[in-house]
């Protein structure tokens, strides 16, 4: 039923990243461009149907969108020029350690990312409306997701700029791609795991 246990969608440093780390797992893998997918859509019970721009139909247990900026909003702030209030270089700190920022109060992180990530679910425009509805409590905020960046809907990941109100300035850039590829693969195992039983 499904060609691939994992498709990473976006080829920059965390897709490539991720992906290593999968076809080292030994997972059955596909990555593709951003720009060479217009959807990605639920699937039979659990998994997922991503269509290229030449109409492949492509089927698959799990998802990993890892975009960059560009269809998502202007280039992000170095880590170094993100707002300190006063304080010597924080995000210092935490961009070499972004599990302690996941860990700040949901309005600190806010607080600390708020006006430079800017980016919302609603510009996921790969994903159909009432997939981008579930993701976030906010048309105007980026998706929940938890410690291994899986988002509201089961076995749909993100990876990059739109995991950094959750995960701070390393995930800003290229710092952050081999701890997030990590925790992906450990996401994206569990998530085959329970697919199945």
């Amino acid at each position: 039923m499904y060609e691939y246990d994992l498709i990473v969608v976006g080829a920059g440093p965390y897709g490539r990243s991720i992906a290593a780390h999968a076809t080292a797992a030994g997972l059955r893998l596909r990555l593709l461009g951003r720009r060479t997918v217009t959807a990605v859509r639920p699937y039979g019970r659990d998994g997922f149907e991503v269509v290229t721009e030449d109409g492949e139909s492509l089927h698959t247990r799990t998802v990993v969108l890892a975009l960059g900026p560009a269809p998502l909003t202007e280039l992000p702030t170095p880590p170094s020029e993100f707002p300190h209030n006063g304080e010597p270089h924080p995000n210092r700190f935490y961009a070499s350690h972004p599990a302690l920022f996941r860990r700040l109060p949901t309005v600190i992180r806010l607080l600390l990312t708020e006006g430079h990530s800017n980016t919302s679910t609603d510009r996921v425009t790969l994903l159909s409306m009432p997939v981008r509805r579930r993701l976030s409590r906010t048309p105007d905020a980026p998706p929940w997701v938890d410690t291994r960046f899986e988002s509201a809907h089961p076995g749909l990941f993100f990876a990059g700029l739109l995991t950094a109100a959750f995960f701070g300035p390393a995930i800003r850039s290229a710092h952050g791609a081999e701890f997030t590829a990590r925790r992906v693969l450990r996401g994206v195992h569990r998530r085959l795991g329970k697919q199945q039983r």
